[in-house]
């Protein structure tokens, strides 16, 4: 096989790998939250201790992720990682169906499953630009409609699998689900050994990482923190990702009690946004190579300032302006948001040496993922002191220090 024909193929089974596994992730995540509240009878608090751990493992394991990504190999690393998840899959699966799982067990799980997913996403980014030739010209655009197109087939899953898992966990139940999922977590894994790395023929990097300082677990920190064009978007997109975790926090409020349009209408809010967010997916395959990814995330974070203004302008305004200003919104941010964290990442991974891109990779999510459970913290302290509007006008403040941020920064390190 001729080796364009060849690298083509790796990059067809990497999406379809990770296509697969974020069916399975989104089936998994839909069916533990029914199996804790249905089945188990979790409490409020023990489904916030679930939440908090699956955060606190993305936390304590995104820089040993990295580190080994770099130290390894980012295709071995995904492979142990999808194998791993594919054990504690099959756990669940096997003790839901015997009636032997309880919440105790259940979180445990969830833990090292959590961690496992860390591990095997921060292998997919990081193998990316091992799927792309060397030519120069072509190999920015390559990585960018790589990383867009794995983008979509995460946001496509998270759109279809939720209509089909509450039906499904009603008729078949929880163990018939997660032994589903363990299957799609199988698939993944099988189209992962298909994959070839494009230099796996070829001599090592030509300039390893040798000395202590560069081979450590926190050179992706200090690469980052030395950066000024990757703080600049690591910036903007940890604060884009502040404000909307502290509108999320208060949003179902909001729509629900303040604006008076009822559970169905939260419900029908949430699904014009997930339709946006696949927009947004569609759309970035097609402009990744027109516009360049600085140009984007300036573009898509001003947008995200409108988009935010027009949630707290909908508590201003008559009932048909707020439905409108709503479903601007909604479908709007999903498409912005996705457009923006493409057009970071497409940028990280174009300026990252490869030799320190999983650690790096690390250092940016331990950042921007770090911004969420802090501004759910936010948002629901803003929202019980002072009203949603605070909350609300804070995610527009929000949005505003994401584009002043990374101009600040970006326009440093140009000069």
């Amino acid at each position: 096989m001729d080796e364009p024909e060849r690298h083509v193929q790796s990059q067809r089974y990497l999406v379809g790998s990770n296509t697969t596994d974020a069916a399975g992730r989104t089936l998994t995540d839909i069916t533990i939250d029914l199996l804790f509240v249905g089945t188990l009878g979790a409490t409020a608090m023990q489904m916030g201790l679930l939440n908090t751990l699956g955060s606190l493992a993305f936390v304590f394991a995104s820089i040993p992720a990295g580190h080994l990504v770099d130290t390894s190999s980012a295709l071995k690393v995904l492979r142990i990682g999808m194998a791993g998840k594919l054990a504690v899959l099959a756990c669940l699966a096997v003790l839901a169906m015997s009636g032997a799982l309880n919440i105790a067990m259940g979180l445990v799980l969830c833990t090292l499953l959590g961690i496992c997913n860390v591990f095997s996403e921060t292998a997919q980014t990081s193998a990316v630009p091992r799927m792309i030739g060397d030519d120069s010209e072509s190999r920015p655009l390559g990585i960018s409609k790589l990383i867009a197109r794995l983008s979509a087939a995460d946001q496509s899953m998270t759109v279809i699998i939720p209509a089909l898992a509450g039906t499904g966990f009603a008729l078949f139940g929880a163990p018939a689900l997660l032994s589903a999922a363990a299957a799609l977590c199988a698939l993944a894994l099988m189209m992962a050994w298909r994959i070839r790395d494009y230099r796996e023929n070829q001599r090592a990097d030509p300039v390893p990482c040798k000395s202590a300082r560069s081979s450590s677990m926190l050179a992706g920190l200090r690469y980052l923190a030395a950066n000024r064009q990757l703080l600049a978007a690591t910036v903007a997109v940890a604060l884009s990702n502040l404000g909307l975790a502290i509108g999320s926090s208060v949003e179902a409020i909001f729509v629900i009690n303040d604006l008076g349009y009822g559970e169905a209408g939260f419900g029908l809010y949430a699904s014009i946004s997930g339709a946006g967010g696949l927009i947004g997916a569609l759309v970035a395959t097609r402009i990744s190579g027109k516009f360049s990814s600085p140009a984007l995330l300036l573009r898509t974070g001003l947008a995200q300032i409108a988009l935010a203004s027009m949630v707290l302008a909908a508590a201003f305004t008559s009932d048909a302006w707020s439905i409108g200003l709503l479903g601007v919104h909604a479908l709007g941010w999903g498409s912005a948001a996705l457009i923006l964290n493409v057009s970071a990442s497409s940028w990280l991974v174009e300026i990252v040496p490869e030799h320190v891109l999983g650690r790096v990779l690390s250092a940016r999510r331990l950042l921007t993922f770090g911004a969420v459970p802090v501004g759910s913290m936010l948002g629901g302290a803003l929202g019980t002191a002072a009203g949603t509007q605070a909350a609300l006008a804070a995610w527009v403040i929000a949005s505003m220090l994401a584009v002043l941020g990374f101009v600040i920064l970006r326009d440093a390190s140009n000069s």
